[in-house]
């Protein structure tokens, strides 16, 4: 709850995420928690800010045996998944300026609901790289959420198979990945 998330319930949120293998706080949220700004003078989002945030999470123990996840997530950024193993930044499917972002209410909803999709049906790695692959589904579910003013147009393809907005998630996804590939994690 956005109104929670103040250095008064701190403690109270330490306790809660030991029951739970991820948590995942926009980082407006995550930053609140710890006082901190997550954005820079120029309105751009502070990485360091939400890397120093999370980090302070995951030290507090996430999960009953503290190996769980902290995906932060950060708008037109992307997210920020963060484990006690590894941290990696992952862009937003859409990038800014491409024209296709129409509305973005309920993109960060969306991801939430594809990166619960993603812990079930991804390719079940291990670790890091499950959370890293789960928030992918994520990227590419709240893709579609905020292509249009409100809900994605489900339909078919000539071959029978689900489309949102007349294309394939896994199709999607895969060219993601591949986008992924030569991304730079910012500074």
């Amino acid at each position: 709850m956005p109104d929670l998330c103040t250095p008064a319930e701190l403690e109270a949120c330490y306790e809660a995420i030991k029951h739970v293998d991820v948590v995942s706080p926009n980082h407006g949220e995550l930053c609140e928690f710890f006082e901190e700004n997550p954005h820079r003078d120029n309105g751009d989002t502070a990485f360091e800010a939400v890397k120093s945030c999370a980090t302070k999470l995951l030290r507090s123990g996430i999960g009953k045996d503290g190996r769980g996840a902290v995906v932060v997530r950060v708008g037109k950024d992307g997210c920020y998944v963060a484990t006690t193993e590894a941290q990696r930044f992952l862009p937003a499917y859409h990038q800014v300026g491409n024209g296709k972002v129409v509305d973005p209410t309920g993109g960060g909803n969306a991801f939430l609901g594809g990166f619960a999709v993603g812990m079930v049906r991804g390719e079940a790695s291990p670790g890091q790289l499950r959370f890293e692959e789960a928030a992918m589904w994520g990227s590419v579910t709240a893709s579609f959420a905020i292509e249009q003013v409100g809900m994605p147009f489900l339909g078919q393809s000539a071959a029978g198979g689900e489309t949102w907005n007349g294309e394939s998630a896994t199709d999607r996804l895969d060219a993601f990945k591949l986008r992924l590939a030569t991304y730079i994690q910012p500074s």
